[in-house]
């Protein structure tokens, strides 16, 4: 008789409360909902040994693992169009992982990787499926035998938490993708930031601030350093009637006949943009790149902080982001600026982990219910 094989899709380092559903996906907590889920108890026996081979470096085992299930939660191989919606769901909970983050609970994108187990219950074998460029199927181990051992680099926080609306409007964009041009661009534009947030230092900081430049591109639907000191002033203030202070700045443009500068009236949020584009147009153009390049400075001596250009970016990616949405129609999505004029932010978010940052993320959902209110009366 032929084997039937099964395949188990595991995010080992989600820890989950319950359950997520998304576009005939569910993903869940195999701690909590392991007996509830799966009443096959020859399969639920079998996935106890499975699911305990994913350990840390001392042996112990990994406590709460994620589980993705399909309506058919006997397991079966899944098909092309279903690794394409994990791989949807991934992008989307990292932008709700970001968010979540605090000084003690990092989340990066090694939280939300899926690896793939084929096995036949009541069978000890097991095999592995990875790889990208090139597919590589891995068998011959043994449950019991093999352990699979997480990267130190991974931190797995005590719970997950998601923003409703925020995954609501995410998962709407990605149903009406292929519709809609504007929700394209916001699902698109997820991907790049999927790969830039790693915490691996195989990741270079050169392809992360590129990957970040797309990000934004995609989003924004438009390239060049004009109009990407545009969308980065309209996204990040998006709602806000209090303008941000402007500074005289130097704009230098390389030219045929050399190097020409001019002078316009920039925020500072404008002025970190000019600078991030210009570091962008390094890289692309091979000119030598110092480790001091990746940390944000301006030319005439506005900023007195001096904070890393990826965290900054991260920063204005993740408002530009949820404004972007609010823009074209999801106003349940709370609502975010960039302030660097604020001495200090009530309700904001710290995703970086920095301190006094310059460019903070600021929470107008407050100040928005109480003007709301106002015009009500």
């Amino acid at each position: 008789m032929k084997r039937k094989y099964k395949t188990l899709m595991i995010m080992p380092y989600l820890p989950l409360q319950g359950e997520i559903r998304f576009n005939g996906l569910s993903l869940w907590s195999y701690k909590k909902l392991g007996t509830k889920i799966i009443t096959d108890v020859a399969l639920r026996t079998h996935l106890d040994k499975l699911i305990d081979c994913y350990q840390f470096y001392k042996g112990s085992k990994i406590q709460n693992p994620s589980i993705i299930s399909t309506d058919l939660v006997d397991f079966p191989n899944p098909s092309r169009k279903t690794i394409l919606k994990i791989e949807a769901l991934k992008n989307i909970l990292l932008v709700l992982g970001i968010l979540e983050n605090n000084n003690w609970s990092f989340i990066t994108s090694d939280n939300f990787e899926v690896f793939y187990q084929r096995f036949n219950v009541g069978d000890d074998g097991l095999a592995t499926q990875g790889g990208a460029i090139h597919r590589i199927s891995a068998g011959g181990y043994k449950i019991g035998d093999i352990a699979f051992t997480k990267p130190d680099y991974v931190n797995i926080p005590l719970s997950f938490k998601t923003d409703a609306n925020i995954f609501s409007a995410l998962a709407d964009c990605t149903v009406s993708s292929t519709k809609d041009k504007e929700k394209s661009r916001v699902i698109q534009s997820l991907s790049p930031l999927f790969v830039a947030y790693r915490n691996s230092h195989e990741q270079s900081w050169q392809s992360r601030i590129l990957l970040l430049i797309m990000a934004f591109e995609l989003l924004f639907g438009e390239t060049e350093r004009k109009n990407f000191r545009k969308n980065i002033q309209t996204y990040s203030r998006l709602g806000e009637r209090k303008p941000l202070k402007t500074h005289k700045y130097p704009i230098i443009i390389e030219t045929k006949n050399g190097i020409v500068t001019k002078e316009e009236q920039l925020t500072l949020n404008q002025i970190w943009a000019e600078e991030f584009y210009k570091l962008r147009n390094r890289i692309i153009h091979g000119d030598t790149v110092y480790s001091d390049d990746f940390i944000f400075r301006d030319l005439v001596k506005v900023t007195k902080p001096r904070e890393p250009h990826f965290y900054i970016a991260v920063n204005f990616f993740i408002v530009c982001l949820l404004n972007k949405l609010r823009e074209i129609g999801f106003n349940n999505v709370e609502h975010f600026i960039i302030n660097p004029d604020a001495p200090k932010v009530y309700g904001g978010k710290i995703i970086s982990g920095i301190k006094d940052e310059l460019f903070k993320i600021e929470s107008l959902t407050l100040y928005d219910a109480l003007v709301n209110n106002f015009k009500g009366n």
